[in-house]
């Protein structure tokens, strides 16, 4: 293998336990790393798929060691969204399926299904979403029916 210790590779074989990565370079006649260990920001754990563009630094001596820093932005990973004071954390292996999303003073959490959990209990958003739209047809059917008493107390 080549001097650089800064490369571009995909990702060939991942070791999930362990949070490590081997590495395929396709410009080294498709050369394959041991397996090295993903940079963990802050205690972040989130391993990219099998043949995604990943940067990997190697230490000086050679490539059998080395940290897989992650995915990077390019033509074929775009960022979902961006801007000046745009914070987004992707959850799903594809863009849109799960996310966090900071941005004009709003933020929005998006998954399919969101449970908040403590020590006191969990609750299921749309568990609590379907309350609320039970509790606000019942304040319309108490409504619907004080208009009916009001109507039958002027009748008597």
């Amino acid at each position: 293998m080549s001097e650089r210790n800064l490369r571009i590779g995909r990702v060939s074989a991942i070791n999930y336990p362990h949070g490590m990565i081997s590495v395929t370079y396709p410009d080294l006649d498709d050369a394959v790393t041991d397996y090295l260990p993903m940079l963990a920001v802050g205690d972040e754990y989130k391993m990219p798929g099998i043949g995604e563009e990943v940067l990997v630094i190697h230490m000086p001596n050679g490539y059998a060691g080395g940290i897989v820093l992650g995915k990077y932005w390019n033509e074929d990973n775009r960022p979902a969204k961006s801007g000046k004071d745009v914070y987004r954390k992707e959850f799903g292996q594809k863009q849109g399926e799960a996310y966090l999303e900071y941005s004009n003073d709003r933020l929005l959490i998006h998954a399919k299904k969101i449970i908040f959990e403590s020590d006191a209990g969990k609750i299921d958003i749309s568990d609590f979403i379907n309350s609320v739209k039970e509790i606000s047809d019942i304040r319309k059917e108490i409504e619907d029916l004080q208009k009916i008493i009001t109507e039958i107390k002027s009748k008597l």
